[in-house]
């Protein structure tokens, strides 16, 4: 018994210090900005060894990408909320999608890194951005429940559509820092006629 809480209150110890890691994090990325920002400085604000923070992320762009996690999660809360409300998931779909874009210009600099980290060269890298920020498997489920309406085509992959959507999304979140908004809001409003005259069902 002496085992099972010693081991519970070290668990909650570790939640704690993670959270305290992205909580400083976040602060400083703020005031200073990510690429300013060094591991050694998110380390001594959290009061803690250096090595610490490398127990909890392998590297810095690592807490980002669980930053910006969050926004995904609330977009999906939301494209769930519209589809049990009965909109139509290709609306849903496209809705979601300038939800994403609509967080990365909030979250300027941060979206950038996550990103890139999910385009990064490094497979393990990507997989691991991937995990936390998992764009493409949101298409698809949206995706999916478009074609149960009848609204896709049947012979198209939904994993590759969706591959193809999210690579889209993360190529213009790319460059929020250096293009005007309302341009890429544009080119996402362009992209989505050229896969929605692609990918839907005309047969009916």
């Amino acid at each position: 018994m002496d085992y099972v809480v010693a081991l519970g209150r070290r668990q909650r110890k570790r939640q704690a210090v993670h959270q305290r890691l992205l909580d400083i994090a976040q602060e400083l990325y703020r005031e200073r900005g990510i690429a300013a920002t060094t591991v050694d400085d998110i380390a001594e604000a959290a009061d803690v060894a250096r090595q610490t923070f490398f127990n909890h992320f392998p590297y810095k762009e690592a807490l980002a990408v669980e930053l910006g996690s969050e926004g995904i999660q609330d977009v999906a809360q939301h494209a769930q909320a519209l589809l049990e409300a009965g909109v139509p998931a290709l609306d849903v779909l496209r809705h979601a999608a300038e939800l994403v874009l609509e967080s990365a210009l909030r979250d300027g600099e941060l979206a950038v890194v996550v990103a890139r980290e999910l385009l990064h060269p490094d497979r393990e890298r990507a997989g691991r951005a991937a995990q936390q920020f998992p764009l493409r498997e949101f298409f698809e489920a949206i995706l999916g429940q478009a074609r149960d309406e009848g609204a896709v085509r049947a012979d198209l992959p939904l994993d590759i559509v969706a591959s193809t959507i999210a690579t889209t999304v993360r190529q213009i979140i790319l460059h929020i820092l250096c293009k005007d908004e309302q341009r890429l809001r544009c080119e996402l409003h362009v992209s989505f006629d050229i896969v929605f005259n692609g990918i839907v069902d005309r047969s009916k």
